[in-house]
C-alpha cells in the first residue's frame, strides 16, 4: 500500500543519506593520509591526524552514551516482546498482503525459533491465566487458553503447542524465556562492538602517531 511504501521510504533515506556521509568521510580521510604519506605533505598529514582524532573522540562519546542508555535498550526488547505477545496472531493491516501474517506473529515466531525461547519469562505467559497474549486467547484469535505457538517447541510440528501454556505440563518446548535470551544477546553483542570499538581505536592512535613523525620528519 502506499502508507506501507512512505513508511518504509521514511525509514531508510535517513539510513542511506548516514551511509554516503560516513563514506565520504573515510574517503576523504583516506585520500588526505594517502597523499599526505606520498607528497610528504605536512599540512595533509596534519589534518588527517585531527581527523582521527576527532574520530576518537566521537567514538569515546558513542561508548559511553551506549552503556549509559543500556537500561532502555532492556526496556525496547520488554517492551517489544509485551507488545508482540498482545497482537500475536492478530490479522494484517490492510497495508499487508492477506495470506502474509502480521508483523508481530512474524517477529515473535523468529525470536523464540532463534533463540530457542518461549514467552516473556517462560510459556506460561501464553495462557489465558497469564493474560498476556491477548488476542491469542480470545474467541476471535483461536481461543489457545492452554496453548503457546508452535514456535515455542524444540521440535516444531503441526500443532505441537496445544496445552503446553500449562506449568505442568511444559515439556516439548522451551524452557528459557525470550526476554533473557534476547537481554543476553544485545549484552554479548555490545561487548562484541565494544571490543573492535577498542582495537579500531588503538590503530587510529596509532596511525595519528605514524602522520605526526612522517609530518615532523618531512619538514625536518
Amino acid at each position: 500500500g502506499i502508507n506501507a511504501e512512505y513508511g518504509v521510504d521514511n525509514k531508510t533515506v535517513p539510513v542511506s543519506v548516514m551511509l554516503i556521509v560516513v563514506g565520504l568521510v573515510i574517503a576523504v580521510v583516506g585520500f588526505l593520509g594517502c597523499c599526505g604519506a606520498m607528497k610528504q605533505n605536512g599540512s595533509m598529514l596534519l589534518v588527517y591526524a585531527i581527523i582521527l582524532g576527532l574520530i576518537i573522540i566521537l567514538q569515546c562519546v558513542a561508548g559511553i552514551l551506549a552503556f549509559i542508555f543500556s537500561d532502555e535498550a532492556h526496556e525496547l526488547v520488554q517492551t517489544g516482546l509485551e507488545k508482540g505477545l498482545t497482537d500475536y496472531g492478530k490479522p494484517p493491516s490492510v497495508d499487508v498482503q492477506k495470506d502474509e501474517e502480521s508483523i508481530w506473529t512474524t517477529g515473535i515466531d523468529w525470536v523464540q525459533e532463534k533463540f530457542e525461547c518461549c514467552g516473556i519469562t517462560d510459556g506460561y505467559d501464553w495462557s489465558e491465566a497469564a493474560g498476556a497474549a491477548t488476542w491469542w486467547i480470545s474467541k476471535t484469535g483461536g481461543k489457545h487458553v492452554k496453548d503457546v505457538p508452535d514456535s515455542c517447541c524444540t521440535t516444531i510440528t503441526a500443532n505441537c503447542g496445544a496445552g503446553k501454556a500449562v506449568k505442568a505440563v511444559q515439556t516439548g518446548i522451551h524452557e528459557a524465556g525470550c526476554f533473557k535470551e534476547a537481554k543476553e544477546w544485545v549484552e554479548d553483542q555490545s561487548m562484541i562492538m565494544g571490543i573492535l570499538g577498542i582495537v579500531f581505536m588503538v590503530l587510529e592512535a596509532f596511525n595519528i602517531v605514524f602522520a605526526l613523525v612522517l609530518r615532523r620528519s618531512s619538514s625536518a
